[in-house]
């Protein structure tokens, strides 16, 4: 093991090339969860509840998927250490099956392109874990201190930030400069997938000359990995309350551009300039949110973001079509306080990471980030199917030539779906999260892994 990560501080240029992979990894994300339900209903003519199911069912594997994968990557041995060869590999794959999932073949019925986008977002979704699941277990090996995981999860918020904008405020754009429709989305495609792969490499370049925290440790069975997960309690109520709140996040996602054009009565380049207000404080507000966890501590600033991020999801039922001024003001909010709550989790998810360390003197880092990053896709495609679902419920038209008229019942429908979920997930996320007890103290005094025999350091 290398004791350099514990005693050297990182630099700004490792904190900016880590920061830099999750600008790819937010478009790999978020693209799908905003534009995939409303491309095959309202594009290629696939029925809604097909469309969901198609989003929602390639994430059952990957419940299983991902957690393979962190085990994969903590048992790998390479001159380039456990997690780099697998963001090597994972940057080219999704830059390539992004480029795919928008370009579909003209079969006859909506149903079958529906199941042909599924299958393609199953090969997507294993090429998102291959790079996303050790990705994210890398931050964890970084540094031993704390608040520096903070800073290194700051900086991939950074990066998420500059991704929101990617994956919120071009696709839009980009989809009515290349035409419209089906050709509009195939060249948002083109130009997003090289953007996913060129900043997923980028992390793998930064962090060459990094030497993390690395051990041999004996194999041990995934089943036994799970339940040893199982037995860190603080994990375990984070990760249900991330999941709840990502759930709510996910149907708003999928419906946005619905409720834009259908309850505000915009055009759907509107989404752009409301998510672009929102990244750009998920971009300004770290150093914030940063700042007020060392004054109050990573619970309270979650709870505080996490309450503050509903109550602005339910101002949208009282704004009218016109007011133009509010629908920026609750975005801005949006943003701040999304951004909140989510760096505040995943530097909690490091915290219990580092506490399971503590714990039982082992490495098993990839299995924690496999799960997080299962139950994280899995929300988000659970959200997307419950979207489906409603939309179907509530009489949406399916379309293959834009944006048809629809019912009261189904635009009542919509804004239902898009207020509504994010609200009654984020409560729930909030009350789970009172349950969870970790703090400074817990994670003080911290033991190094405990080193085998056959252990080495890796060379990076």
């Amino acid at each position: 093991m290398s004791d350099t990560a514990n005693t050297r501080p990182l630099s700004n240029a490792v904190y900016a090339a880590y920061g830099t992979g999750w600008i790819g990894g937010q478009v790999f994300r978020d693209v799908p969860a905003l534009i995939l339900l409303s491309f095959m209903i309202t594009a290629i003519g696939v029925p809604p509840a097909v469309a969901g199911a198609a989003i929602f069912i390639p994430k059952l594997w990957i419940v299983f998927c991902d957690p393979l994968m962190g085990l994969w990557s903590d048992r790998t041995k390479s001159r380039w250490g456990r997690r780099r060869p697998f963001l090597f590999v994972g940057s080219i794959l999704c830059g390539i099956t992004f480029n795919l999932l928008f370009n579909i073949p003209h079969f006859d019925s909506g149903t079958a392109k529906g199941i042909y986008v599924g299958l393609i977002y199953t090969v997507a979704s294993i090429a998102f874990s291959i790079y996303s699941v050790p990705y994210l277990t890398m931050a964890s090996e970084l540094s031993t201190n704390m608040h520096e995981r903070t800073i290194v999860m700051s900086w991939r918020q950074v990066g998420l930030g500059f991704g929101l904008i990617a994956s919120n405020v071009m696709p839009t754009l980009l989809i009515v400069q290349g035409g419209g429709g089906e050709a509009g989305h195939q060249f948002m495609a083109i130009v997003l997938g090289l953007i996913c792969g060129v900043t997923m490499f980028v992390t793998f370049i930064g962090t060459r000359s990094v030497p993390l925290i690395e051990s041999d440790q004996p194999a041990v069975r995934l089943i036994d990995q799970m339940c040893l997960a199982a037995k860190n309690r603080p994990f375990l109520i984070l990760l249900g309350s991330n999941f709840a709140q990502l759930v709510g996040s996910a149907a708003s996602y999928a419906t946005i551009i619905l409720f834009t054009v259908y309850n505000l009565k915009k055009e759907i380049t509107f989404v752009s300039l409301m998510t672009l207000l929102m990244a750009i404080m998920v971009i300004l507000t770290p150093p914030v949110w940063t700042a007020l966890s060392r004054c109050i501590g990573k619970k309270p600033t979650f709870i505080l973001s996490i309450i503050c991020f509903f109550l602005s999801f339910l101002a949208f039922a009282w704004v009218e079509p016109g007011d133009d001024i509010a629908l920026y003001v609750i975005s801005l909010c949006i943003g701040t306080f999304n951004c909140g709550f989510s760096l505040m989790a995943f530097s909690m998810l490091l915290d219990t990471i580092a506490y399971d360390r503590k714990i039982s003197r082992l490495n098993r880092e990839g299995v924690f980030s496999g799960i997080w990053s299962a139950m994280d896709k899995t929300a988000f495609a659970f959200g997307a199917l419950l979207a489906g679902l409603g939309l179907s419920y509530f009489g949406f038209q399916e379309s293959a030539g834009g944006f048809v008229a629809q019912s009261p019942e189904t635009i009542r429908g919509i804004m239902i779906t898009y207020i509504g979920a994010p609200t009654i997930f984020a409560a729930l996320s909030f009350v789970i999260m009172l349950g969870y007890q970790l703090n400074e103290h817990d994670l003080a005094e911290s033991v190094e892994p405990r080193p085998l025999p056959t252990g080495r350091p890796i060379a990076s």
